[in-house]
């Protein structure tokens, strides 16, 4: 079983320029593999073929239909081309289907390849030279300026030999599809098969697969078990990024699955019909018009939309707009499709099928963007900044959420790795303090820093609320707040100005209470007339306290604070007179077998029916006592509390 090099190589070109014959010749297999095209004599569908590398190892072929009906069908095969083998006709020339398939190929964001210049035998040499200067001439500003075109003809083999050894030294200078990230396979086609059921084709765009895993459709969220895994027609313990692969598969029908969905890791990605991209208009002649209808190529799904400029109402027409690039667009879809940040997408004329223009993904959206919105504009520039870098494509994401902080996983689908991924990417800047990790959420430092200043000015309100103590009541504090618990904690650790304790206590870092001498006094004038009074406790005001009434009210908040006082409805006690009159009610309560005589309580506690009655309910309330009508019986009998 011969190794297979993660890349694919992919023909593109005007339709009877010799694609599929060419890819015969390199790979002595047919790729047109449906009988209405070998009946036709031209390529509708995607043809899959192993071409042998000089080094032994397979690299995957794709022979992509050259017809403009069939258009589709090539961008499902160009996306996920990493070396173009443009296929041009000696005797035809540059035609529309080759400066349409280039300008795809380009919009796709494939950056390497070759020209075979085919069909050499038909032609005299002095015509094989104009097709070459016209060649040079075409490419001028594309990624093929400057490279390898090489005469070669499918049918006396001539130039073959050229042409297998510089395509072999374009692939060994292509960097291979490294197999990291969460699996994710774009579906190219699905069938069924006598014996073993439902297979689905693809080349899958990031991670591994094997047999005995369970994918998703992100689309539907149906879900399936991978029986067995083929590449190149050979069983595979394992399909991968790169490789053409087959998924022989259990759990679904022909019904749950379609080219362009997308078979994924189960809970990894997700579908939307909203799409935000850096887009660049190449077409000459047709105006991008508001809300334009699109037909719109992301992976192997073509789905109708329309085009929403972010920046401008209208594109205008003109040739001067190829090449533009850095606008910002939204897509608006009829159907959700599943992306990440940095697919490449083709966007063509819903009406005339023409190519406008593509671009790369940046966001899934909720919804729609508003247009013209400085803060949305900024936030998609930072996300195109940061395409390609984990760490600062997180960052972006934070400061896009703010104070909303982001759930670990959904931050990792946004970046397109897998949580564990993620989690590596950000463990350096973590570290760093920036951003923090509160939990299971990330959260952007300086939306930390925004929150810190939030509750600092909330420590203040409180502090001035509550002078004489020295700490705020951490859920008092944070009712009402518009984060999550864990960033609020998060927020009070790395905050210097904030201070917590034990008990849910939280404070401006070194503040203590106005406890002067003078409220000194008065708190112990307070507590000695209550002590005093016993169960028939005084009003307190400025009387009592000798302090005006402000201070005096807060001297009475800070007594309850601290539970030294304690309510009996309008009344006052003291926690050592309430605890005296617990132990007398238990005593009276015990040698009565639990009944309660309120008259001889009353008199047993010293009080009056006025504060009687309001400690009765008091002991009601606390579970002490339980009543009947008009009587009264213990409950708790384990002692005072």
């Amino acid at each position: 079983m011969s190794s297979i090099r993660t890349l694919i190589v992919g023909t593109a070109g005007h339709i009877d320029h010799g694609k599929s014959s060419l890819v015969r010749a390199l790979t002595g297999i047919d790729p047109d593999r449906l009988e209405e095209e070998q009946v036709r004599g031209m390529t509708i569908d995607l043809g899959f073929a192993p071409y042998a590398h000089a080094s032994g190892a397979t690299v995957g072929m794709i022979d992509v239909p050259g017809h403009e009906r069939f258009i589709r069908n090539m961008v499902a095969g160009a996306s996920s081309v990493d070396l173009a083998l443009l296929v041009v006709a000696a005797d035809d020339g540059v035609m529309p289907q080759t400066r349409e398939h280039l300008a795809i190929l380009q919009l796709l964001g494939v950056s390497r390849g070759m020209v075979a210049l085919t069909k050499v035998d038909l032609v005299d040499p002095e015509l094989v030279e104009l097709a070459h200067e016209e060649l040079l001439e075409f490419l001028a500003g594309t990624f093929l300026e400057g490279a390898p075109i090489v005469p070669v003809s499918a049918v006396t083999g001539a130039g073959m030999d050229v042409l297998r050894s510089t395509l072999d030294g374009l692939l060994d200078e292509v960097q291979p599809h490294v197999p990291e990230g969460v699996f994710r396979l774009p579906v190219q086609r699905v069938f069924t098969v006598k014996g073993h059921g439902l297979v689905a084709t693809g080349v899958p765009v990031s991670g591994v697969v094997r047999p005995g895993e369970s994918l998703e459709v992100v689309r539907s969220g149906a879900r399936a078990r991978v029986r067995a895994v083929q590449a190149y027609g050979q069983s595979r313990e394992q399909g991968q990024a790169g490789h053409s692969t087959a998924l022989n598969l259990t759990g679904l029908s022909l019904d749950d699955l379609r080219r362009g969905d997308v078979l994924a890791s189960l809970d990894a990605f997700r579908a939307s019909r909203f799409l935000a991209l850096s887009y660049e208009h190449v077409s000459g002649d047709v105006a991008l018009q508001p809300r334009h209808p699109v037909r719109v190529h992301v992976g192997t799904a073509e789905v109708m939309g329309r085009a929403v400029m972010l920046q401008s109402e209208t594109l205008p027409q003109g040739s001067e707009l190829a090449g533009q690039a850095a606008l910002a667009l939204q897509l608006r879809l009829e159907e959700p499709v599943c992306s990440v940040a940095g697919d490449r997408v083709l966007l063509r004329d819903a009406a005339s099928m023409r190519v406008l223009g593509g671009g790369t993904v940046l966001a899934l959206t909720d919804g729609r963007l508003k247009r013209d919105k400085q803060r949305v504009l900024g936030e998609l520039s930072a996300r195109e900044a940061a395409l390609g870098d984990v760490p600062a494509l997180a960052q972006a994401v934070l400061a896009a959420a703010g104070v909303r902080a982001v759930p670990a996983d959904e931050l990792a689908l946004e970046c397109g790795v897998s949580s564990e991924a993620l989690s590596l990417a950000l463990r350096a800047t973590v570290e760093q303090g920036d951003p923090v990790c509160a939990g299971s959420l990330y959260v952007a430092a300086a939306a930390l820093q925004v929150i810190g200043d939030e509750l600092v000015q909330r420590l203040k309100r409180a502090h001035r609320a509550r002078p004489l103590l020295d700490w705020a009541d951490r859920m008092e504090l944070l009712a009402g707040q518009p984060w999550s618990d864990a960033v609020a904690r998060a927020a009070m650790e790395h905050d210097a100005r904030i201070e917590t304790s034990s008990g849910g206590r939280v404070r401006r870092r070194g503040h203590q209470g106005r406890m002067n001498e003078e409220l000194s006094a008065a708190k112990h004038r307070i507590v000695s007339a209550l002590l005093q009074a016993g169960a028939c406790p005084p009003v307190i005001g400025p009387e009592l306290s000798l302090v005006s009434e402000q201070d005096t009210a807060a001297l009475v908040e800070h007594l309850r604070h601290e539970g030294e006082l304690l309510a009996a409805g309008p009344h006052l006690f003291h926690r050592d007179v309430m605890a005296r009159m617990q132990r007398l009610l238990v005593e009276h309560a015990d040698a009565r077998d639990g009944a309660i005589d309120i008259p001889v309580l009353r008199d047993e506690l010293g009080t009056t029916r006025k504060y009687l009655i309001p400690l009765l309910e008091a002991f009601d309330a606390a579970g002490w006592t339980v009543r009947h009508g008009d009587r009264r019986v213990l409950r708790r009998r384990d002692g005072a509390s």
